[in-house]
């Protein structure tokens, strides 16, 4: 059997990290509770603590978010355990997720429980999500099919943004730099339907580099008597014209060419207290226009796209409704998006329009202190209109759960789950899951569940009709299924902070785009199968008032059973294309009244993949990451900041050979609160 060099490395770092959170464990705890000690809502769809959730979840806190210095949610993500962010370029470039190695369709993204994922293309790019009006985010590993329903095969990220409060005005600006070095720029000259041709440039080293990238936040809240009021927005400018040492294509300095971005959002709420509890409201806009370079190897390296989406929701949530044992949890959105891909090289632009709304409730009913039950249900519909699909623009879909907590003693709870989806234009499907939370003491609890999830076919996998490629959907295909289990440990006591899960995940009729050399066109099929086993840690360690360490890591031993180029045997060790085996960051913090220090490492082992065109498995090597951040707070209102990126100046790929990462860059920036 293959082993990781890093292996070793990485059990001994494990070892390591828990035995010195053990004993820290031991010491006097400090004043202030550690930041993973708060309320989540996603794993239950109720208020429920970290230790009292029957899921593994993270949450990342506003602090982490503004210490982050990115511009997007993606970048936030990408030092969690078990989430891999596929990046498809630089700034502003498509950004999906993956959690525990899942595809980017089989995780469900949320903003404030509301649904992001369409049913046109079943993803969310992470980089048109507005991060100034994002307060935290809550990631739940594993399957919740059972509370949220298709797509929750992977995993659940629920955004939750920021509530009015006193009056506060939060304003932030950052520029990024690279360094300027001589280069050649190459660009695709012909267009569609003749053959195309490449032009090559020599970009001598430019100031430009410095000024590469701007970013504009801001965050407005306030009152009038009871009626609290939030805005703000952002705009990012991004050239993306980055030089690298392009050793895998041009054997020499490389500049990233048309990745430009230009975006702005804007957003406005209101929140008031209704019914022992608060109504509230939010408009969110986006428009981002962007180059799209395609990969190094790309005909489509002058296209173009342009997003806009705006969507408007509203939230009625109250922990007492009409009496005390009964609670309300109303939510409903209207979500319009438009994408126009602008590709010179292809056919008539592609344009996809997709109108959305969705209502839905839950409820929680307390019968006694030992019995409770949750249950809801939503309605949605959604209508595209697209030039690539041929029929099935529209879906309707309902869905009831029912989630009863069971206490059968002071530190046990049993809860068994159900929710069955309905679709107009699809077989409904039955999700079910049985999770159990053993309290050992008020600072430590032991969780496991066991279940099922699935993901339904997109209009897109369906009804996709593209005849100039040759590219047709496919209106026979099943959903994908999965069958989970996890057990996790979970410890809160005083200065430290620890979750720990081993979890395996078997999926079944997963969909892979697959081209018939007979027919020489690309149809999505139901084909690969895949075993997921695997642990990740999470701890985090105040080692003084000022210093803290805290370590995340995600080990994913996938193996690969099915593919559309055969069948495999669990002996034969075959990998899960695009699953890193490791992924660990670790990282110091210190902060003090004035100072705020971090120095972050992140490893991503090499990944697998497979290539057609050789019709062989290859890997993508692995790369190591180092950031450095400092923050000088000259006042309670001013703060100024200084973060490096990739130091190591690593060269690394996302997809092999076809979309290089940045190298070293700077971001200083300068932040205003009132």
């Amino acid at each position: 059997m293959r082993r990781s060099f890093f292996c070793p490395l990485a059990c001994s770092l494990v070892l390591a990290v828990l035995s010195a959170l053990g004993a820290a464990a031991q010491q006097q705890a400090p004043s202030q509770p550690p930041e993973i000690d708060e309320v989540v809502v996603t794993a239950t769809r109720i208020d429920t603590s970290i230790l009292d959730s029957p899921s593994l979840v993270t949450v990342i806190t506003p602090q982490q978010i503004a210490q982050s210095g990115t511009g997007d949610l993606a970048g936030v993500l990408a030092s969690q355990s078990g989430v891999v962010i596929n990046d498809y370029g630089p700034q502003g470039q498509g950004k999906t997720v993956s959690i525990r190695g899942s595809t980017s369709s089989q995780v469900v993204v949320l903003v404030d429980g509301i649904r992001l994922n369409s049913s046109f293309d079943g993803y969310v790019d992470l980089s048109r999500i507005p991060i100034a009006d994002i307060d935290h985010v809550e990631v739940v590993q594993g399957g919740a099919s059972s509370l949220w329903g298709t797509g929750a095969v992977g995993g659940v990220i629920n955004i939750i943004t920021r509530s009015p409060s006193v009056p506060t005005v939060d304003l932030s600006v950052t520029n990024g730099s690279y360094l300027p070095h001589d280069a050649t720029s190459v660009a695709t000259l012909s267009e569609y339907p003749n053959p195309y041709t490449t032009s090559s440039t020599s970009v001598p080293a430019s100031a430009a580099s410095l000024f590469d990238s701007q970013n504009v936040n801001l965050f407005l809240s306030g009152k009038l008597g009871a009626l609290g009021l939030s805005g703000g927005g952002s705009f990012t400018r991004a050239a993306n014209a980055f030089a690298w040492n392009d050793t895998y294509n041009l054997n020499g300095w490389r500049q990233m060419t048309n990745a430009q971005d230009v975006a702005e959002s804007a957003f406005a709420g209101f929140l008031v207290p209704v019914m022992d509890g608060t109504l509230s409201a939010k408009g969110i806009f986006d428009h981002s226009l962007i180059g799209v370079p395609g990969s190094l190897g790309s005909t489509t390296t002058q296209a173009s796209q342009e997003d806009t989406t705006a969507m408007g929701s509203f939230a009625l949530t109250t922990n007492r409704f009409l009496a005390d044992f009964l609670s309300l949890d109303l939510k409903g959105a209207y979500r319009y998006a438009q994408e126009d891909l602008n590709d010179p090289l292809s056919p008539p632009e592609s344009i996809h329009t997709t109108s959305a709304a969705n209502l839905e409730l839950t409820q929680k009913l307390t019968l006694s202190d030992a019995v409770s039950a949750v249950y809801g249900g939503s309605v949605s519909y959604e209508v595209v209109d697209s030039t690539n699909l041929l029929g099935g623009d529209r879906r309707l879909s309902l869905a009831p759960l029912l989630s009863v907590p069971l206490m059968p003693t002071d530190s046990l709870t049993i809860t068994p789950s159900i929710r069955y989806d309905y679709y107009s234009d699809f077989p409904g499907y039955l999700s079910v899951q049985l999770a159990a939370v053993w309290a050992i003491s008020d600072v430590s609890s032991l969780h496991a569940t066991m279940g099922t999830a699935y993901n339904v076919p997109t209009l897109s996998d369906l009804y996709w009709n593209q005849p100039a490629y040759l590219t047709y959907g496919n209106p026979n295909l099943k959903p994908e299924t999965s069958y989970n289990g996890e057990i996790g440990y979970s410890l809160q006591k005083g200065n430290i902070a620890v979750q720990v899960a081993a979890f395996a995940r078997m999926v079944y009729n997963q969909i892979e785009w697959v081209y018939n050399s007979l027919s020489f066109t690309t149809q999505p099929v139901n084909i690969t199968q895949t075993f997921l086993p695997g642990a990740e840690l999470h701890g985090k360690l105040d080692l003084t008032e000022h210093l803290s360490f805290r370590a995340d890591y995600a080990f994913i031993y996938s193996l690969l059973l099915q593919y559309p180029n055969g069948g495999y045997q669990f002996s034969w060790d075959q990998r899960v294309p695009w699953v890193p085996e490791h992924n660990l960051t670790v990282g110091a913090d210190y902060a003090d009244s004035r100072n705020t220090a971090g120095l972050e490492l992140q490893y991503v082992s090499q990944k697998a993949y497979f290539d057609f065109g050789t019709s062989q498995f290859s890997q993508l090597p692995g790369y190591l990451l180092l950031n450095a951040k400092y923050a000088y707070r000259l006042s309670d209102m001013l703060m100024f900041s200084v973060q490096l990126k990739n130091i190591l100046n690593t060269l690394y790929y996302t997809e092999a050979g076809g979309y290089p990462m940045p190298p070293f860059s700077v971001v200083t920036g300068v932040q205003l609160h009132l």
